[in-house]
């Protein structure tokens, strides 16, 4: 886990105005998000994880997860539950649009609620080539605000076997402050070494 420090200390400095991570396009000062934590794995893993975050992440509005990550699992495909203190009830919901080059598509995953937010397709796995990873930045909303539920916005793409782009949200139906977060990966293999998962702060 890193220490905590502003990214306006990279080379981010030298600019003026950036297009936020966070969707919307907004402009922002780079002094208003810092690195919380990073995760790189050494080895295979079945699930990340951020504790602690009611005083990790004391002072900021929203989170953002920005990974580079992989599947053990020897399919294209793969996907992972995003959990929010270690809640495995039927209380999330979720919705995706898929693009490959050719085609566009979306679909609700849920008809009456699913046990974690599943991020889908934004893993690459064996059949990819054992160098790609999938690009993902999630988005995590108003997670300490106790008076509405949480809901995530997850950008994600990668190429290899197949080629997607994906733009998903999610909603964990709990008005509960966000203490943790789990990643789990979904088909019950492991998130491979060399995955990084770095948890943003945002002010």
């Amino acid at each position: 886990m890193t220490p905590v420090f502003p990214l306006s200390s990279s080379s981010f400095g030298d600019y003026q105005r950036y297009l936020s991570a966070l969707a919307g396009n907004t402009a922002f000062d780079p002094s208003d998000e810092d690195i919380l934590a990073e995760e790189v794995l050494a080895s295979s893993a079945a699930e990340v994880s951020f504790s602690s975050l009611n005083t990790l992440a004391a002072g900021y509005q929203h989170l953002q997860i920005r990974m580079m990550a992989r599947s053990t699992r020897s399919a294209d495909n793969s996907e992972f539950y995003l959990r929010f203190n270690s809640d495995t009830g039927a209380n999330y919901a979720q919705h995706y649009m898929r693009g490959n080059g050719s085609a566009m598509e979306s679909a609700n995953l849920q008809t009456s609620g699913t046990d974690g937010v599943r991020c889908y397709q934004t893993l690459t796995a064996a059949t990819s080539g054992s160098d790609i990873y999938a690009a993902s930045v999630i988005d995590i909303l108003d997670p300490f605000d106790t008076n509405k539920y949480t809901t995530t916005r997850i950008l994600t793409g990668f190429t290899g076997a197949i080629d997607r782009v994906l733009l998903e949200s999610g909603l964990w139906m709990d008005t509960d402050a966000v203490t943790s977060i789990t990643l789990d990966e979904y088909y019950g293999s492991s998130f491979a070494a060399g995955s990084r998962f770095t948890l943003i702060g945002m002010k």
